[in-house]
């Protein structure tokens, strides 16, 4: 993928607050978010495939993702990667900005709006993204999606991003929770991608 000057020092902030993209949840304890491995699963309703109790991690990177459009003279491209349960991710880079698009099997992408979610500011995703849900092996259902943003909130500071993690509700089609850096920041991302269905968030202008 296509990146200005800007985004490798995103990603090397990004990745300085631990064990980096490491299949392991979404988030460090307090700097940076990475992803981490532990059980506990996907989004609490009663159409889910399994209850809480249930619910397990798959993890996919974006690193697999294949570039399906861009131009040379332009800081844009589009890239396609297959997840779990036949749902396929599209991250849209853009002027030293990411999104992401979600489609569940046989559905439209449905855009995030991780940007707008974000206020605007520069930002760049995690290689990592934590799939919760129920099931085992070709049968895994997931329901919700962790991703890790890392968000430039003080433009003064690019170097310093800010290690969010966003629950993305796959039935909805949105995101629900943004969770900022704090003390068992992975795990509170499990408990809202686990339990009972929350609304859409707003997207700032």
């Amino acid at each position: 993928m296509k990146r200005i000057a800007l985004l490798p020092i995103l990603l090397l902030a990004a990745c300085s607050g631990g064990s980096g993209d490491q299949p392991a949840p979404a988030g460090t304890e307090g700097g940076g978010a990475t992803m981490s491995e532990d059980a506990g699963p996907g989004h609490g309703d009663s159409a889910d495939p399994a209850s809480a109790a249930g619910r397990t991690s798959r993890y996919s990177s974006l690193k697999d993702c294949k570039v399906i459009d861009s131009r040379e003279d332009e800081d844009w491209s589009v890239s396609r990667c297959a997840g779990p349960g036949g749902h396929t991710l599209y991250v849209d880079y853009g002027d030293a900005r990411d999104d992401l698009r979600v489609a569940r099997p046989g559905a439209e992408p449905v855009a995030i709006g991780l940007i707008a979610l974000g206020g605007g500011g520069f930002n760049t995703l995690g290689e990592t993204v934590e799939w919760r849900g129920g099931g085992t092996g070709e049968f895994f259902a997931p329901t919700a999606l962790i991703v890790r943003n890392s968000l430039v909130e003080d433009p003064e500071r690019p170097d310093r991003p800010t290690g969010i993690l966003v629950v993305v509700d796959l039935v909805q089609g949105c995101a629900v929770a943004q969770v900022r850096p704090q003390s068992g920041q992975n795990e509170a991302a499990r408990a809202i991608a686990d339990g009972p269905r929350k609304p859409c968030l707003e997207k700032e202008s």
